[in-house]
């Protein structure tokens, strides 16, 4: 299962706990899914948001699966490198960069 989840504010602690309930309505993920989080309508993130993408990725590695974030604003970047979770996630600069295809888009 391929998925790109496309949060449509930011990861505050409603924006987060939406993000949160969508991805786990759909597990158990099969293993060797690609999860794409696609930040592009997120400005900002809080300490919600950043405790969601943390265990979004523990979920993730837990599924045998990949998380991606993609399309970060400044802000939302700056937010991961102060709490030192920059290296702690994978980073896309494109969709491209993912060698396979059919992404299901869910907005939440």
């Amino acid at each position: 299962m391929n998925i790109i989840l496309r949060p449509q504010r930011d990861l505050d602690i409603k924006g987060a706990s939406l993000l949160q309930q969508k991805l786990f309505s759909l597990f158990p993920a099969p293993p060797q899914s690609q999860w794409v989080l696609d930040l592009v309508q997120v400005q900002n993130v809080d300490h919600f948001g950043l405790t969601t993408l943390v265990t979004l990725r523990q979920a993730a590695q837990h599924y045998q699966s990949y998380l991606y974030l993609f399309n970060l604003k400044p802000s939302v970047r700056y937010m991961l490198a102060i709490s030192e979770l920059e290296d702690k996630f994978e980073i896309l600069t494109h969709l491209e960069d993912l060698s396979c295809e059919g992404f299901r888009i869910i907005l939440c």
